[in-house]
């Protein structure tokens, strides 16, 4: 007899509990406090009920399960409980957030906020379980829909036009999703994914097939030049709904990538691992060079999600290419490097909008050049959004650099293959990733040094510790980059079994007596960690042991400004630290803006087509949902 605490009757509770307290939080929206306890603890429950089940799922075999009373086949699978896991643990946080956020704003909000973001993770929920392209595809439109109507939460231009573009982005995106399936049914005569799997395609038609869903779930996902609808759409939303799109949204389409790519068309040809990691190597520079010029906290840090989807996709890529040249070891290590930074990029990023989402309510602004001396009125926010940016920018011994670090090990692998095509890419990659992670390490100077070091300036007022709900939401899982990343040779061997089992292959020896290694170099994360600690503790009890009574202590006073008062006007801005670069590469920054011409942007967003289609998602939405229920 199936035990009530199993897979399945686990994620049929969450998805269960998440309709369940959605509906009764909509219908009790006028109930500012209660509402909010019933969408939010609605929400945890489901997170930990769905982070149980993925546990359990992760170390097993691969299987479909029914789960009643939904008529859905669940395709169990380590990869897929890799992927709950990694969107289910960052919506942990993201409703501990909510408890407060939803309390502190109106009834309508209140209950739309609450009810779309209940349905979205129950609709990727599905499209990780899904095991037909019927499910994927609708489960995804869902979860599309949702997230537009997310975006809408204020009624003006700004986000009506970034609606609009999310709209018609996932529009497109499911086109050529159904477009790509539907070229594979009529040749296998299967929407299944284990009958694809196993079926006989002509080249052309595997190749058609892989380029359209690459561009459905590239759309998804915010692979530059597709990206157009991520950086307004996670300024629009509420913060903790725009983490969500960062951790959880973006992250199926990266699925989708690795079950076309890697599971379900076969052994890839080389051009597309190429194809893949040139694209993913373009996302990853662009999102964070335009990162760095964005003075919108909320949308730097979408450019910066938009960088680590490019930094898991040259994970992909590398395993295509390995799968190719039928070298095990480049593949398993790459896919390993990819899924890694996929988990922990969740936990990094979803610190940082719930921070920001904090601080943008406190203070009634994202504009960094506005902000200020955050780091002495929120200094709990200020400590977990340093250690999260410091994830971003890959510094040992945070998670970050864990799973960076195996992604270099794996451009070492491409760089020593015997094919001259891989022995260039490789070391040019390896340069490109360390470019990007120069410019994520300059966006650490930017953000917390104008904004939580530099001077109070007026838009700081107002601003106090946030309460305990929103603190534990930013400290946990910046705490738990410290944990992923120190812990990191102990962790890694959980993620090489699901890279093995996606490539079918015997899992690599990664780790060994606490450290990751491969064969170039070996990278103990602990003992990284003491030395860290060490370095500068160690001076400082030299100094306090020595020095005795000789030295006075230090008079603190105003900062040295050459025999002037200092001024807050005297402090770098977030313009003038960016601005070499601007200059630099002006020619990147004005390609966008030749791409999307300003009348075709004006054309497309004049007359009533916002306001239709924001009717159309709403009756699509409805009309799926019964479908999808029935």
């Amino acid at each position: 007899m199936t035990s009530l605490f199993s897979p399945a009757p686990l994620l049929t509770f969450a998805l269960l509990l998440l309709l369940l307290s959605g509906g009764i939080g909509w219908l009790l929206a006028g109930a500012a406090r209660v509402s909010a306890a019933v969408f939010s603890s609605g929400g945890l429950v489901a997170s930990l009920a769905t982070i149980a089940a993925a546990m359990q799922i992760l170390p097993g075999d691969a299987l479909t399960v029914a789960l009643p009373p939904f008529s859905f086949q669940a395709g169990f699978s380590p990869l897929n409980a890799l992927l709950l896991l990694a969107i289910w643990l960052p919506a942990l946080f993201c409703n501990l957030y909510a408890w407060v956020w939803l309390r502190s704003v109106g009834g309508p909000v209140r209950a739309r906020a609450g009810l779309l973001c209940h349905l979205l993770m129950a609709t990727l929920t599905t499209a990780v379980l899904a095991v037909n392209a019927v499910q994927l595809i609708l489960s995804m439109e869902l979860a599309a829909l949702c997230a537009g109507l997310l975006i809408v939460q204020n009624d003006d231009v700004k986000s009506r036009r970034t609606g609009l573009n999310q709209f018609l982005s996932a529009r497109l995106g499911t086109l050529c999703l159904a477009l790509a399936f539907g070229l594979l049914y009529h040749t296998s005569g299967s929407l299944n994914f284990d009958v694809l799997r196993h079926s006989e395609l002509s080249a052309g038609v595997r190749s058609t097939a892989f380029l359209l869903s690459l561009t459905g779930f590239g759309l998804y996902a915010g692979i530059i030049p597709l990206h157009g609808w991520v950086p307004q759409s996670h300024t629009s939303a509420p913060a903790h709904a725009a983490a969500l799109f960062s951790s959880a949204l973006m992250k199926v389409g990266i699925l989708g990538v690795i079950k076309v790519g890697l599971d379900l068309l076969g052994a890839p040809p080389l051009w597309w691992g190429v194809l893949v990691i040139l694209l993913a190597m373009l996302t990853a520079f662009i999102g964070g060079l335009y990162a760095l010029m964005e003075h919108d906290i909320r949308r730097l840090l979408a450019y910066h999600t938009l960088e680590n989807v490019g930094i898991v996709l040259l994970g992909v890529g590398g395993a295509m290419i390995g799968v190719t040249l039928r070298l095990p070891l480049l593949a398993a290590l790459a896919l390993l490097a990819g899924l890694f930074h996929l988990f922990n990029h969740g936990l990094f990023k979803t610190t940082l909008f719930l921070g920001a989402g904090e601080i943008e309510r406190q203070t009634g602004t994202k504009d960094i050049e506005r902000l200020g001396g955050l780091a002495r009125l929120m200094p709990w926010t200020a400590g977990a959004m340093l250690i999260a940016l410091m994830a971003m920018a890959a510094l040992p011994p945070l998670n970050g650099f864990a799973s960076e670090w195996l992604l270099y090990q794996s451009f070492f692998q491409l760089g020593s293959s015997p094919f001259w095509l891989t022995r260039l890419l490789g070391p040019l990659l390896a340069v490109g990733l360390a470019l990007t992670g120069a410019l994520a390490l300059m966006c650490i100077a930017k953000v917390f040094g104008v904004a939580f070091l530099g001077s109070p300036r007026g838009g700081t007022a107002g601003a106090s510790p946030a309460p305990l709900a929103v603190t534990l939401s930013v400290v946990i899982p910046a705490l738990l980059c410290v944990v992923s990343g120190v812990a990191s040779p102990w962790i890694v061997p959980l993620f090489s079994l699901v890279a093995a089992d996606v490539l079918h292959m015997t899992a690599p020896v990664v780790t060994q007596h606490g450290a990751v290694f491969s064969a170039t170099s070996a990278v103990s994360a602990p003992m990284v960690a003491i030395l860290l600690l060490a370095m500068p503790l160690l001076p400082w009890l030299i100094a306090v042991a020595l020095r005795g009574s000789r030295l006075p202590n230090r008079r603190r006073g105003d900062a040295w400004a050459c025999g002037y008062a200092h001024s807050a006007g005297m402090v770098v801005t977030a313009t003038g630290f960016a601005q070499p670069l601007r200059v630099m590469f002006a020619p990147l920054y004005r390609l966008r803006q030749r791409l999307l011409p300003a009348a075709l942007t004006t054309a497309l967003h004049q007359g009533g087509l916002a306001a239709l289609c924001r009717r159309l998602a709403f009756i699509e939405l409805a009309v799926l949902l019964v479908a999808a229920l029935a």
